[in-house]
């Protein structure tokens, strides 16, 4: 038996050190196990992408190291799942005495590459941060200028300023990120 914590085409996969008790959890006795390339399985979790010719059905894709279980409905992925990490190895063992599968699809769009290691929490505060900057950067400009001088960014014109504080939350989650939250968001 497979126990499945799915999320939306439009929403990251949950890894099971981010699993909560209110996801969407689903059983499944039987679901088929395809090998593929790496980049077809960048393509499963970060695409949007139809697959004609294909029934609305549930199985599961990986290329011996990772593996993603994918919920098609009317010829497009509708959800992702992941699997807990004992289930994960299992599955990766049997992936890796299969031979290729090869997918047709055509992509529709694609989405960011999630950054791992942090928590769901940091992952929305993050989102929050990057979404207000964004707006102050156009609608309060003496805000955004306020905050580049607070943070020691000194670039010439506004694009660069603005490419200099993005760059400064890109990866990670840290104290400045916190700190941005709280004075950003918090506080409004």
């Amino acid at each position: 038996m497979f126990l499945v914590n799915f999320v939306y085409d439009d929403e990251e996969l949950l890894e099971p050190y981010e699993w909560q008790d209110d996801d969407c959890f689903e059983e499944f006795y039987y679901l088929p196990i395809y090998r593929v390339t790496l980049e077809q399985l960048h393509d499963f979790i970060y695409a949007q992408m139809c697959i004609e010719n294909c029934e609305d059905t549930h199985f599961i894709v990986g290329d011996g190291h990772y593996s993603v279980v994918i919920e098609i409905k009317d010829q497009r992925i509708a959800r992702r799942g992941t699997v807990s990490y004992v289930q994960r190895e299992m599955i990766n063992h049997i992936i890796m005495s299969l031979g290729l599968t090869y997918f047709e699809y055509r992509i529709i769009e694609e989405a960011y590459e999630k950054e791992f290691g942090l928590t769901r929490e940091e992952r929305m505060k993050k989102i929050c941060i990057e979404e207000v900057i964004d707006e102050i950067f156009v609608v309060h400009y003496e805000l955004f200028l306020e905050l580049c001088d607070q943070l020691n960014i000194k670039e010439e014109g506004p694009s660069e300023q603005y490419l200099a504080l993005k760059n400064k939350i890109d990866k990670g989650y840290s104290s400045l990120h916190e700190l941005l939250y709280r004075e950003l968001i918090q506080k409004r």
